[in-house]
């Protein structure tokens, strides 16, 4: 054979080899497992589908309960094959799936080949969810921090207490560590904030609540309270420091100011007031005491909500008191 002969049979064996390492015989399995994930979860098969992960988590939310066929694969396509120095062999797919208005989102797994077949590497979407301690997703409730969530569209809060009118939180496309709200363009790794309204019964319990908060405040002044001890820069002191404080105003409150992983933050409407006894500082007994008046906000506090029965309670984010610095007499 000549030289010529030779060449030709070279090129075209390295060039067979660049074609097996792009497009390898393990393309269709690793194909085969995210398109067979994605259509066990459209189904509603959890079990099949958790079997296909690398590390497979558990949660209130891997429930057929959770899910629905509400969306369609687009595409499932590998776009990347690599064997390293070791043998370890892994593959990257491409996944697109979309919603009944149009709405897409893309995602990349990372396949690895076990023993056993192709697994997928990815983590499930979680985390990121800032709502009222409990997440309703298709009608399942669960804890928040527990939230995991498989591929497709998710609807939440859709059944509320009588307290609340409307979580106000969007539907949203999920797949792999992505959401993207319906009807939106550009996906995140964390869902908006839910933004609480509440129905006149729920006001009023928040009302009743936030009253019975203040008045066990006025008597103890613990860490969890929006008002705290007097300033030390005060020319006085508390005349009788077991006797409680006076609740003169209670403050007029809203859900506002985002978030906590508990439950919506309070916000201030109207200032809120207490009545203090003080006398001059250093003055010795027999002294006459006299009134002055500290201005609070409520600053740190958060809507604890009961979801099954819709019960509001208040809770408190601080780690101390506030001190009283702002005073009248």
């Amino acid at each position: 054979m000549s030289n010529l002969g030779l060449a030709l049979i070279a090129a075209l064996t390295a060039a067979l080899a660049a074609v097996l390492t792009w497009f390898p015989i393990q393309r269709p399995a690793a194909e085969a497992a995210v398109r067979s994930f994605l259509e066990e979860v459209r189904a509603g098969d959890v079990d099949a589908a958790l079997a296909r992960l690398e590390e497979a988590p558990s949660g209130p939310f891997l429930v057929p309960e959770a899910l629905n066929a509400d969306w369609e694969i687009v595409e499932v396509a590998q776009v990347a094959y690599e064997r390293d120095e070791d043998g370890v062999r892994a593959a990257e797919v491409y996944a697109e799936i979309m919603a009944p208005d149009g709405t897409r989102l893309a995602h990349r797994y990372e396949v690895v080949f076990a023993p056993d077949g192709p697994l997928i590497a990815d983590r499930l979407t979680e985390g990121g969810f800032y709502t009222i301690g409990v997440l309703e997703a298709n009608g399942v409730a669960g804890p928040t921090q527990e939230a995991r969530l498989l591929p497709g569209v998710y609807h939440f809060y859709e059944s509320p207490p009588t307290t609340i009118a409307d979580m106000n939180m969007p539907s949203v496309l999920v797949l792999g560590g992505e959401f993207i709200e319906l009807g939106e363009e550009h996906p995140a790794d964390r869902l908006l904030e839910a933004d609480p309204e509440l129905t006149e019964e729920g006001r009023a319990s928040v009302d009743r609540a936030l009253r019975d908060h203040l008045d066990a405040c006025a008597a103890e002044r613990e860490p969890g309270c929006p008002f705290g001890p007097l300033a030390g820069e005060h020319p006085f002191t508390e005349a009788d420091p077991s006797q409680p404080w006076r609740v003169v105003r209670y403050p007029s409150v809203a859900p506002g100011g985002g978030m906590t992983p508990q439950g919506p933050r309070v916000g201030t409407v109207e200032t809120g007031a207490v009545e203090i006894d003080v006398v001059p500082a250093g003055a010795g007994e027999g002294a006459e005491p006299f009134t002055v008046s500290c201005v609070f906000t409520v600053n740190g506090l958060f809507l604890a909500v009961d979801w099954e029965t819709g019960a509001i309670g208040i809770g408190s984010s601080a780690v101390e008191a506030p001190l009283c610095e702002w005073l009248t007499g």
